[in-house]
């Protein structure tokens, strides 16, 4: 009769027999098909559904045979979306899943560019299509839900590289992307600026687009500032042609005398103050910029054509540089 201790050794041996043949089984592959099939794996999916998922998926051989391999991360395998093919092995999936190897987008928000082009940059990402993009992006019921009072969530997408990863709900990844622009304006020093000029959040980000797209020189963004302050004191408009271009949807053509004719909310020639909305997402810069005008009294300025603008504080003076610097082409202002 075996002792106890026999029978303990024979019952581990058991076990570590059945484990390494569990393992011997789960490393040969399923098929040897190399086609690849994406498999996304939401957040708070439990082990059972995943290994469900991949059964129903013809990538692994046995529900159970996955569940036991993926002891060796204690059942804790990492969200996302995973390349996986049928000539992987049980182990190989188990590991990629357990080691977090997911598909990881980029998405990159430049300054200045406007939902239109994000729009593109977005579908172009794999993130989601450019008309899912911007029928969320125009959709009153999610801006309402993130707190914004504009038409769009032009102007709020704050400029900034992001990674995405499928288990990711979409609407939540652009919302913190939003976000990110409200934040800036839980500043107090931030609110006090909006406070001393009469103007909100949506007039902030409104006119620190204009700014956006009148300069990128960050020497220049409070000059350009002041400008737009100091013609809305007087009751003047704004005669800024990014707004008429946004207006007529003419982006990358040069502006027309036609468009400067034309009525949109956006031409700030027709009206005085300010436009209907943002026209593309401003920087930071240039948000501070718009609550930080330089103290000048320039009421114009035209481009150098290297980037730089010059100022001028009456339009005899600004005449003289338009000759000088834009002969015969369209003033800026």
């Amino acid at each position: 009769m075996l002792a106890a201790r026999d029978r303990k050794i024979i019952v581990i041996a058991f076990i570590i027999f059945l484990f390494s043949q569990t393992l011997i089984f789960a490393s040969i592959p399923r098929d040897t098909d190399p086609a690849l099939r994406p498999v996304v794996i939401k957040s708070g999916t439990r082990l059972s559904e995943i290994a469900g998922l991949l059964k129903k998926e013809d990538l692994i051989y046995s529900k159970t045979l996955f569940m036991i391999g993926s002891v060796i991360y204690r059942g804790r395998l990492i969200a996302g979306e995973y390349d996986l093919r049928r000539d992987m092995s049980t182990v190989d999936i188990i590991m990629k899943m357990g080691q977090g190897k997911r598909n990881i987008y980029t998405l990159k928000i430049i300054e200045g560019h406007n939902i239109y082009t994000i729009a593109e940059t977005v579908d172009r990402s794999r993130i989601m299509t450019k008309d899912e993009f911007l029928k969320l992006a125009l959709s009153k019921e999610f801006l309402k839900k993130i707190g914004i009072t504009s038409e769009s969530l032009e102007g709020y997408l704050y400029p900034d590289t992001y990674f995405y990863s499928k288990e990711i709900d979409k609407e939540k990844f652009i919302e913190r992307i939003a976000r990110r622009t409200l934040k800036i304006f839980g500043d107090p020093e931030i609110k006090e600026k909006m406070a001393l000029h009469n103007m909100d959040v949506h007039k902030t980000i409104t006119l620190a687009s204009m700014i956006e797209k009148e300069s990128g020189a960050n020497g220049e963004r409070p000059l350009v500032s002041a400008v737009f302050h100091n013609r809305l004191k007087r009751g003047m408009s704004f005669d800024c042609d990014p707004t008429v271009i946004y207006g007529t949807k003419g982006f990358g053509a040069p502006i027309r005398k036609i468009d400067l004719l034309t009525y949109t909310p956006y031409n700030t020639y027709s009206f005085k103050g300010y436009p209907a909305g943002p026209i593309c997402s401003p920087s930071k810069a240039s948000i501070l910029a718009a609550l930080n005008p330089a103290a000048v009294d320039y009421l114009y300025f035209v481009s150098k054509n290297d980037g730089t603008h010059v100022f001028s504080r009456d339009m005899v003076e600004h005449n003289k540089c338009v000759t000088m610097f834009q002969r015969n082409r369209t003033t800026h202002q």
